[in-house]
């Protein structure tokens, strides 16, 4: 019985041991957010992508005109500084890379994670980022496989000198409508420059971060059920951890985003009023064809989500009208500056609800 007894106490603390070396293997020194980690999950889901060749759907169309005629006008309705500088087509892995690289400037530090703290052996910070470069990275290699921009679901995080566009899934959506290809790469190039323009907003960002950290509960949950009675040796392969803890079914974009369907639906209205705003396009409508989730005719782990932000796009556009027609006293801008403003799933469906609270004195 002692024998036996001693043997688990020894094997738990091997398990512990193997634990600690996992996240002391991917700790990035200082760095609140474990990027390396990011990377690598970033291309484990994107490598078979990564031998598609790049084909520009027609090339009679200059994408650097294009690009440089949003530049201008942009320019003209001081957008703000912080506007992209150049147009790049990238692969799912780039892209994926290209976001991971977009977001660095944010500050991680502030973000509160109690719960990546449960297992006390374990230090909170090496836990903390971990935990989000895993987050991080399933992000990044979804939205590379996956999807034709940041604006398909309201994603306003990264600031970048660059435009990144994700040219397989582009060339998908431009080619999926029978429209002029010409006007349809403006409204989506105009789409994506736009959202990348509201990157100077943080508070978006900081929702998702808050969401992503309430997220990790589950992983840390997935984690802990890991076989961690494997040879020490084989951790030190990355590949063989990614095969149990990182794949496309290692996040579901539809729980993770589930709580904050309406914000994102707002920000998806706001970017698609302010990439009218352009003037770039005689036909607006273009835009509302381009920001239509419903005519997304492939199945992805992100359908889901995306269903649930279609269903609220007629309110968040509804409710952007209301602004104007009611002269609100808060702007579009200073709404996304604070996270009070934000209107909740039931202010969308009713924008007086929203009008009431946020025009109530603090008690």
């Amino acid at each position: 019985i002692r024998f036996h007894s001693r043997f688990k106490t020894i094997r738990r603390l091997m398990s512990e041991d193997i634990f600690s070396q996992f996240f002391n293997l991917f700790n990035n020194d200082e760095s609140s957010v474990n990027w390396e980690l990011a990377k690598q999950i970033n291309n484990h889901i994107t490598k078979d992508e990564e031998n598609i060749p790049l084909e520009l759907s027609n090339n009679e169309i200059n994408y650097e005109q294009i690009f440089r005629v949003i530049e201008l006008k942009s320019e003209e309705i001081n957008l703000n500084e912080l506007r992209p500088r150049e147009i790049t087509f990238l692969t799912p892995k780039e892209y994926g890379q290209w976001f991971i690289e977009s977001i660095k400037h944010f500050s991680f530090e502030n973000i509160d994670s109690p719960e990546l703290s449960m297992f006390g052996g374990i230090g909170g910070n090496n836990m903390k980022s971990s935990i989000f470069g895993m987050q991080f990275g399933n992000l990044a290699g979804l939205l590379g496989k996956f999807s034709w921009g940041l604006s398909q679901f309201g994603l306003i995080l990264p600031q970048s000198k660059t435009l990144g566009i994700n040219q397989k899934n582009f060339n998908a959506k431009i080619t999926g409508f029978e429209a002029n290809e010409n006007d349809l790469t403006l409204g989506l190039f105009a789409i994506e420059y736009t959202t990348l323009c509201l990157g100077a907003y943080t508070q978006p960002f900081e929702n998702i971060m808050n969401t992503l950290s309430k997220s990790s509960e589950e992983i840390i949950e997935n984690l802990k059920d890991l076989n961690f009675d494997m040879n020490p040796e084989a951790i030190n392969n990355p590949q063989d951890m990614f095969a149990n803890i990182s794949d496309v079914e290692g996040i579901d974009p539809s729980k993770v985003f589930e709580n904050i369907a309406a914000p994102l639906s707002f920000y998806r209205s706001v970017i698609k009023q302010k990439s009218k705003d352009l003037g770039i396009l005689q036909d607006e409508s273009i835009f509302d064809l381009l920001m239509d989730l419903s005519f997304s005719n492939y199945e992805s782990p992100t359908k889901d989500i995306e269903t649930k932000i279609s269903e609220l796009d007629n309110y968040s556009d509804n409710f952007l009208n209301y602004l104007v027609d009611s002269k609100s006293t808060f702007s579009i801008d200073e709404i996304l500056i604070n996270a009070d403003l934000i209107p909740t799933l039931e202010e969308l469906y009713d924008p007086l609800n929203w009008a009431t609270r946020t025009s109530m004195p603090p008690i």
